[in-house]
């Protein structure tokens, strides 16, 4: 299971069942009866969104977000700033690689929810809250991992110089007694022997400073489920980055236009 792909997937749906009033109470109060018909003509070059049902409840993503965009002007810019316009250019970027089953990496799945709730800001304050639960469950899950493994070192650390302080007591004992227990029965040979007993301990105590334990090896990754044997999963890690003509501007927007390559929708 993908995790990011999950996670875009509900920031999708939440963005959808948002809109569908919206879009239709703002297109009514604009065209009236005729907001149906105004609405399928965003779609004149598309056959499979030529034909809007009549249902609101039955238009996706794609359907609210281009209507959104091509009626800017006549409708939702005298509701919204040009701010939510950027927005819903970006969410057009981010269906269109959602629907072709594109890679996301963490930045496009937080970026994707952030603007989802940005724009419901704006339509729907009472989601904006379920968003951003389910951005914090993405930030946990993202550093959680890190996070628990720094308490791991250290407490691992802790337990390095509690050892470590357990043989200098022991060690720092016998050095003190054998001098005095062997004193007739060693005679002289009773400081090499102390001598080497310090060097022991003190070898056993250096080793248990500077031991690392192995924190790499055979472990499932918490995202795909997989075994691997590295910090990166060789299976999630992949190219993620947007396509130019991914961005696809409304047609004679030449602010749009100037910073992506003109494209035409797949």
């Amino acid at each position: 299971m993908d995790t990011f792909q999950d996670s875009a997937t509900l920031a999708l749906d939440t963005l959808t069942v948002a809109l569908r009033p919206y879009v239709r109470e703002c297109l009514e109060e604009t065209f009236g009866d005729d907001w149906l018909e105004t609405a399928r003509a965003s779609f004149k070059n598309d056959r499979t969104y030529g034909n809007l049902p009549v249902n609101i409840e039955e238009w996706d993503a794609h359907a609210l977000l281009s209507v959104m965009w091509d009626q800017w002007n006549a409708v939702f810019r005298q509701h919204l700033s040009l701010f939510e316009r950027s927005l819903v250019a970006e969410l057009r970027a981010f269906r269109n690689r959602w629907a072709h089953q594109k890679a996301f990496s963490f930045d496009d799945t937080y970026h994707l929810l952030d603007s989802v709730q940005r724009l419901l800001s704006r339509i729907d304050a009472d989601l904006t809250a379920r968003l951003g639960e389910i951005k914090f469950d993405l930030l946990r899950d993202e550093f959680g991992e890190a996070i628990n493994a720094q308490a791991r070192e250290a407490e691992n650390l802790r337990e390095r110089w509690v050892t470590a302080f357990v043989y200098f007591m022991c060690g720092s004992i016998l050095v003190y007694l054998i001098p005095i227990t062997f004193a007739h029965t060693l005679g002289e040979l009773r400081w090499a022997l102390a001598t080497a007993v310090a060097m022991c301990f003190g070898y056993l105590i250096y080793k248990r400073i500077r031991h690392r334990p192995v924190q790499v090896g055979p472990h499932e990754c918490r995202r795909c489920r997989r075994i691997i044997y590295g910090t990166n999963c060789p299976y999630c890690t992949r190219n993620t980055s947007f396509e130019s003509d991914e961005f696809i501007g409304a047609e004679g927007d030449s602010a749009v236009q100037t910073l992506v390559r003109p494209g035409k929708p797949r």
